[in-house]
């Protein structure tokens, strides 16, 4: 879009009030995109904020704790085998593996939105790259299941369990 208004601006030099209006209305347009993203994503920062001990449980403790909980976390942080088990996964396999399940549900509360629109999407370009005009099968159940699949194949046992096609 900002290529196509410099060449405008190249284009209509002569007539600075065309100029003055599209670039109001530009200003405008930007303006209220930024008002609509803070509608919808009201104080991001402090959500973000407020989150940061999921992100790196060593560093930022969780507001709201109760007393219990507050002693599990304390206890959770001060392991040294905690913090290299965080260093060497990923946050998922990190909250998922962990014993202290009050925190893990907290963690987890956090964490699943984030999950769930990643698979939603990958779902979604699995549909789409089945269904091209190559691939146009009505049921794509068994094809979906494939490509959505954490499950990496043994190409090697599939090959050798197949039976090659011999001389006629």
């Amino acid at each position: 879009m900002f290529a196509n208004v410099d060449n405008c601006t190249k284009t209509y030099k002569a007539e600075e009030e065309y100029m003055k209006v599209t670039f109001v209305t530009i200003e405008n347009h930007l303006a209220m995109l930024a008002k609509n993203f803070k509608k919808y994503f009201p104080a991001h920062d402090k959500l973000l904020a407020s989150y940061e001990w999921v992100r790196n449980p060593f560093h930022k403790t969780p507001e709201g704790l109760s007393i219990d909980e507050e002693e599990k976390f304390i206890d959770f942080t001060t392991s040294g085998e905690t913090e290299m088990q965080f260093s060497n996964k990923s946050l998922f396999e990190f909250w998922q593996e962990e014993d202290f399940s009050a925190l893990k549900q907290r963690a987890f509360r956090i964490l699943l939105p984030f999950s769930i629109s990643y698979l939603c999407e990958t779902g979604f370009s699995a549909v789409a790259s089945l269904k091209t005009k190559y691939r146009s099968r009505l049921n794509i159940e068994t094809g979906l299941r494939v490509a959505i699949s954490n499950i990496k194949p043994h190409l090697k046992k599939l090959c050798s369990a197949g039976q090659t096609q011999g001389s006629h």
